[in-house]
């Protein structure tokens, strides 16, 4: 693809700029460390050689065999030395080296800026002696009015200069050959990982959101493609997931919907086939009355589930009395109990507060209670206890299998015994525990069939 081909070729050319650039500052560093040092070791030489001759000199003058003994001390292959007297007006040679022959060195320095015993450094041009250029030093052995007797040496930079340019060739030489095969080494690396990017790109491409599972493999290549590719897993797992609940609710609202509406109209239908008495309308109207309730029960919760938004609900938390909720809830659902002849009772009660919306958690609480009631046997009892850890909700009623305790806060379902004994939509519960993990609370659920079940939330 362009688009991959174009970033190979972007990060290629920027790794090259940048390798040229730290290759190149660091072999100029070094080159001139390298100069620096060898011009040290020469003024070293030359310190030694000059400080060595200044030992030797007697009465104006040095020895031709003292000047030659120097080099074979030292083993300096060329040197050149003379002994001069300077005074204002000329420059008298007092004594030479062979290697200057009949040539003789010349003073670049100032007579006035040297101080006896002091060794002063100089880097000059000699055409006579070499194309290359020497390093001189300066050493004042006798001073004395308007003259000095000055001791000077010098070596030339033939070799410093052949060894620098040679350590340069093979630097350059090397750093060249180690760019190209670091060079190499990402170009094989990073097409290597946009090929494996590329084969995700097309997996990804040719997932369908169908609510099946689905896994892009991981390329274990690089740790940052593999990073990307659990967080597409996870995008990919929670849009399956949605995709999936989204259907399921679809079907079975579209169900629940369906059955009141179908009651409705067979009950409206029966009325108008032919003239009715009125105790016959009665009850059709408290059919449809009743198949209207469920209905709108059922189209109310639905729209909580769908609409509840975490975010928003949370950023406007408070604190609540959770005793006050509890004795609110048990006072309002004891017109249902009578229904039943079930006796609700709050039997005991402590302060709790915690965070969270005081409506949202009422709802919870009522339609826990409620679901109590509705599968709660006749003439038993509905017992809410609240203590300062958790709230528990015990009814005595049908209870429910173990396999199916894990799948009762699901949307729309209800166990099979429990459709025969109640119109519920299957929702009620599933608010209870949509509310409660808004409100980062769990709830658990102990049961004994046909004896009795426990509903617990834990308030920590």
């Amino acid at each position: 693809m362009k688009i991959f081909k174009n970033l190979k070729f972007r990060l290629l050319s920027g790794l090259l700029v940048f390798l040229f650039i730290v290759f190149y500052i660091f072999g100029w560093l070094f080159i001139d460390s390298l100069k620096q040092n060898h011009t040290k070791s020469i003024e070293s030489v030359l310190a030694t050689a000059i400080k060595d001759l200044r030992y030797e000199y007697e009465d104006n003058r040095l020895y031709g065999d003292e000047l030659e003994d120097v080099k074979k001390e030292f083993d300096i292959e060329i040197l050149y030395t003379q002994v001069a007297k300077i005074d204002s007006n000329k420059i008298e040679i007092l004594e030479k080296s062979k290697d200057l022959k009949n040539n003789s060195l010349s003073f670049d320095i100032e007579l006035s800026s040297l101080s006896e015993n002091e060794i002063y450094y100089t880097t000059q041009t000699n055409q006579k002696l070499t194309k290359q250029k020497i390093k001189s030093a300066y050493l004042v052995v006798k001073q004395k009015g308007d003259y000095a007797i000055v001791i000077q040496c010098s070596i030339p930079f033939e070799k410093h200069s052949a060894y620098i340019k040679n350590m340069e060739i093979a630097l350059w030489v090397g750093f060249s050959t180690l760019l190209g095969i670091i060079l190499w080494v990402v170009y094989f690396i990073i097409s290597k990982s946009l090929n494996e990017t590329k084969l995700v790109l097309n997996e990804v491409r040719n997932i369908k959101i169908d609510g099946q599972k689905y896994q892009i493999q991981k390329t274990n290549v690089a740790n940052e493609i593999d990073e990307l590719i659990d967080t597409f897993n996870k995008l990919i797992d929670n849009l399956q997931t949605s995709y999936k609940n989204v259907k399921e609710f679809g079907q079975n609202a579209s169900h629940e919907l369906k059955t009141p509406l179908t009651v409705i109209k067979g009950e409206v239908e029966l009325g108008l086939r032919k003239t009715r008495t009125q105790d016959e309308y009665i009850k059709i109207l408290n059919i449809v009355h009743s198949e209207v309730d469920t209905l709108q029960d059922t189209i109310e919760k639905i729209l909580f589930l769908s609409t509840n938004h975490l975010e928003e609900i949370k950023d406007e938390f408070e604190d609540i009395y959770i005793d006050e909720i509890v004795e609110e809830a048990v006072f309002e659902k004891q017109g249902l109990a009578s229904k039943k002849n079930i006796s609700l009772h709050l039997i005991e009660k402590q302060a709790v507060t915690i965070q969270g919306n005081h409506t949202l958690l009422k709802i919870a609480i009522l339609n826990l209670i409620d679901n109590a009631i509705k599968y709660s046997d006749n003439n038993s009892k509905v017992n809410v206890y609240l203590r300062a850890d958790r709230l528990i909700v015990e009814d005595f009623g049908i209870g429910i299998e173990k396999d199916e305790i894990n799948k009762i806060f699901d949307r729309f379902y209800r166990v099979d015994k429990a459709r025969s004994n109640s119109s519920g939509n299957g929702l009620g519960l599933s608010i209870v525990k949509t509310i409660l993990d808004i409100h980062s609370l769990d709830i658990a659920v102990e049961s004994e069939l046909k004896s009795k079940t426990v509903f617990i939330i834990d308030l920590n």
